[in-house]
């Protein structure tokens, strides 16, 4: 009965995934969001860089952890290593630090915007 229910569950977004075209699904951005605000509210320090196309969030550890444009990619690399694909099919993506806020505009490769804000906490005094 699981195996069943998964597998619906794959089909489902595979079918879905070929009806967005060159877009993503709202199901993957809010996912990718989630990764990214999560990494955000658990840092010591949030910066963007390279006017606004990459966000750093400095860990508690040390480590920054960066999101940054990769072909046509959101990608997530810790300390300059690695490569975790966030979310694809983007073309641009600009971050930007407002009075204790992360403000994120994303454009998917089918021309769609998509704007988001989340609280970054170290400058709210937590975290």
């Amino acid at each position: 009965m699981l195996i069943s229910g998964s597998l619906a569950a794959i089909i489902h977004l595979f079918l879905s995934r070929q009806q967005e075209h060159d877009g993503f699904t709202q199901q993957e951005w809010m996912i990718s969001i989630e990764q990214m605000m999560n990494e955000c509210k658990e840092s010591q320090a949030v910066k963007t860089a390279e006017h606004g196309s990459v966000l750093i969030c400095t860990n508690l550890s040390g480590q920054d952890i960066r999101f940054d444009i990769y072909h046509s990619m959101i990608r997530k690399r810790v300390d300059g290593k690695g490569h975790v694909p966030i979310l694809d099919h983007i073309t641009a993506m600009k971050a930007d630090i407002e009075n204790g806020v992360v403000l994120l505009k994303i454009e998917s490769e089918d021309q769609k915007v998509y704007q988001t804000a989340f609280p970054v906490y170290s400058y709210l005094g937590g975290g």
